[in-house]
């Protein structure tokens, strides 16, 4: 659904930090229908702006080649960024970007959440986050695997007020969580058989087709390492590392 302003506690905004923009940029062009708007920002960097049918779906900017490998961060919207950001802090986060204005599109800070996984937050000014959501080849979900389950889920409910429901499965609990009235992310534990991963959040696009769109990833370079799996009683999904190592999932029927 085309989307112009965000409920408090809400995903908006996705960036990727890549260490090879030019291989990135045709990677993803060519696994969706994605255009791009270039812009310059700071010492000469460029910002590209991926985006499908005139809407701007998720942003990009170079992290430097051969630094580390290149990953997707994840906005949430607050409406008042210089008191969430301390009432993170309150809850036990370690703040790495402090508050700070960008131009005229609106402020962000990020911080480690008290299980360690990196996450930002977004006051709008002009720039309210994705036009796109919801729809195919855009943002869809985001969830958290992480180290301990309940503390992630007592930082997040404290901070942003999301309503929690409790969903039990072959794997163990499963947390969904709403703002207001709309599901804004899920939560899972990290697993023995995880061993050696850290709290972290993931993005998933939509797609129309996830079978097909993770054959055409493979072809283009990526990594497949959740292949295709059925969700019982919704649709399904895989999970892919793309040719610079950034981690990112698709999902369809949902």
């Amino acid at each position: 659904m085309v989307t112009k302003s965000y409920t408090e506690g809400l995903f908006c905004w996705a960036e990727l930090g890549s260490n090879q923009p030019e291989t990135s940029v045709k990677f993803y062009t060519e696994l969706f229908p994605w255009t791009v708007q270039e812009s310059t920002f700071g010492q000469d960097q460029t910002y590209t702006v991926y985006q499908y049918n005139n809407q701007d779906i998720v942003a990009m900017y170079g992290i430097g080649e051969g630094t580390i490998p290149s990953y997707w961060g994840c906005y949430i919207a607050v409406n008042n960024l210089e008191a969430s950001s301390m009432k993170a802090q309150q809850l036990g986060a370690e703040m790495l970007i402090a508050p700070k204005q960008v131009g005229d599109k609106g402020s962000m800070c990020a911080f480690r959440d008290p299980t360690g996984a990196m996450v930002a937050l977004w006051e709008p000014g002009e720039h309210p986050g994705a036009g796109l959501v919801h729809a195919p080849y855009s943002m869809d979900w985001h969830e958290l695997y992480t180290t301990d389950l309940y503390a992630a889920a007592d930082f997040y409910t404290g901070l942003l007020g999301w309503s929690k429901e409790e969903i039990p499965t072959p794997a163990g609990p499963y947390l969904q969580f709403q703002a207001g009235e709309q599901y804004a992310a899920g939560i899972k534990q990290i697993s023995p058989e995880m061993k050696g991963m850290v709290s972290n959040w993931g993005i998933y696009f939509k797609v129309p087709e996830c079978d097909e769109t993770v054959k055409k990833a493979q072809e283009l370079g990526a990594q497949i390492i959740v292949p295709p799996t059925d969700i019982p009683g919704s649709g399904r999904f895989a999970t892919i590392c793309d040719p610079n190592g950034a981690y990112f999932s698709v999902q369809s029927g949902f």
